[in-house]
């Protein structure tokens, strides 16, 4: 997903009952290098584990920059914050799932999420409850881009993820725990890509 731009790499050596665990990075966000506005069904269709029957049966909700959105049809713009969650539970759910019949109660205008926020070039897309359990496994195999200073607070945060058996070369290197932290935190943008192992 990060076509012909190279960044540092952290490469992480996961056991199957860890992978899970990487589902909350997701909530956080991954960018997607961005040029000319795309529009949302044919970003969605570039990520791996996405399929058409996928997006139509599971994701019911859609936030862009906060505010929901009904259609997968809209047009997608560097600076964006795309966020996708599977049905929520409660009037809350109701309201925002697309094509709700409670759409109208929301509180502001759809038309509003076409600001998208100044941003370096990139859109970042953020995945809630099931669609991120679901799709950790294949997004981490092909490799996503986090910003290092999120990845930073997120490892600080679930350090239980880094312990043995889990494995890392940052940039071909092994280096310590903290030296790792204190790497990452000082970079703007990084690529993680996992690989499995055979540890319990």
């Amino acid at each position: 997903m990060s076509g012909t731009l190279t960044f540092p790499l952290l490469s992480l050596y996961l056991s199957p009952h860890t992978m899970p665990g990487f589902a909350s990075l997701l909530q956080h966000g991954f960018l997607v290098p961005m040029g000319q506005p795309v529009p949302m069904m044919e970003l969605l269709l570039a990520l791996p584990g996405f399929s058409a029957q996928y997006l139509e049966k599971t994701v019911q909700t859609i936030f862009i920059n906060g505010v929901a959105a009904d259609t997968l049809d809209q047009e997608l713009a560097a600076g964006t914050t795309l966020a996708l969650s599977a049905a929520m539970p409660g009037l809350a759910g109701a309201i925002f799932r697309r094509q709700g019949i409670h759409g109208s109660l929301r509180s502001r205008p759809v038309a509003e999420a076409t600001k998208a926020q100044p941003n370096a070039g990139y859109l970042r897309v953020k995945l809630f409850n099931s669609i991120a359990t679901e799709r950790v496994a294949d997004l981490l195999h092909e490799g996503i881009l986090v910003d290092g200073p999120s990845f930073h607070d997120f490892a600080r945060r679930r350090e239980e993820l880094f312990a043995p058996p889990t494995r890392w070369q940052f940039e071909k290197r092994e280096p310590e725990w903290p030296a790792l932290l204190q790497a990452v935190n000082a970079i703007p943008v990084l690529r993680i890509q996992a690989h499995d192992t055979q540890g319990a």
